[in-house]
């Protein structure tokens, strides 16, 4: 049998189709098949997208905190360093001894817990707000925070108010565990378990990342730094 005899047996046997017209179809058809797709689930599929552009800004928002805290927790250290004249501030630095020798890769949950007090828990003024008292006669404040690393301008706004000793002490408190955050943090550099453990303390703190989407805006429409993702995205510092 020659080629042109079985090619019409085939044919008119049914067993061999042309696919061009079948394919062409097939075209034609899948935009209106995704279109029923989207409008039957659209509901689940916009909950899905408003989820993922959740997230995607969480992780915007870690990167923006852990860039801003490295050079923090590094200035703890360079102002705990040994240097001639550093009794004029490192008064407080033996507190923190343990955390600026700690060595390695803090765990998820220590930089999942240092995210949370840098960025989402009260700023140690208002951590010792529950200490203000009445005035404690011959309080000088000055004289209190003399050759201490509190009294430097970085931290001394974080004093306003302060007229009595406890209230004082109470503020380097919270000042110190701050401070420990932000050397977790730092130890930590730029890496991946600090993105998405700051990622993670972010979606659970939601009210911080409406604050930051806000600032975001800004920042997109040129009124705002990237910083200010964080120093005013958060409300604090």
């Amino acid at each position: 049998m020659g080629l042109n005899a079985l090619r019409e047996a085939c044919l008119d046997s049914g067993a061999v189709e042309f696919s061009r017209p079948m394919q062409m179809s097939s075209l034609t058809d899948f935009p209106k098949d995704m279109w029923r797709t989207i409008r039957r689930f659209w509901p689940l599929l916009l909950v899905l997208a408003l989820a993922g552009a959740w997230v995607w800004f969480a992780f915007v928002l870690s990167d923006a905190q852990g860039r801003l805290d490295l050079p923090r927790g590094y200035s703890i250290r360079m102002t705990c360093e040994d240097d001639p004249e550093a009794d004029l501030w490192r008064g407080g630095c033996e507190r923190l001894e343990a955390d600026i020798a700690a060595r390695g890769t803090p765990s998820f949950l220590e930089l999942f817990r240092a995210f949370v007090v840098v960025h989402h828990g009260p700023t140690p003024q208002e951590a010792a707000a529950s200490s203000a008292g009445t005035s404690e006669p011959g309080f000088d404040l000055d004289r209190a925070l003399a050759g201490q690393r509190y009294g430097l301008a970085i931290e001394r706004h974080e004093f306003e108010g302060v007229q009595a000793r406890a209230h004082a002490e109470a503020v380097k408190v919270a000042i110190d565990e701050r401070d420990r955050a932000l050397l977790v943090i730092e130890r930590a550099g730029l890496s991946m378990p600090p993105l998405i453990a700051g990622a993670a303390a972010n979606l659970v703190h939601p009210g911080t990342m409406m604050r930051g989407a806000v600032k975001y805006v800004d920042v997109l429409r040129g009124r705002a730094k990237h910083s200010d993702l964080v120093t005013g995205g958060s409300g604090r510092r």
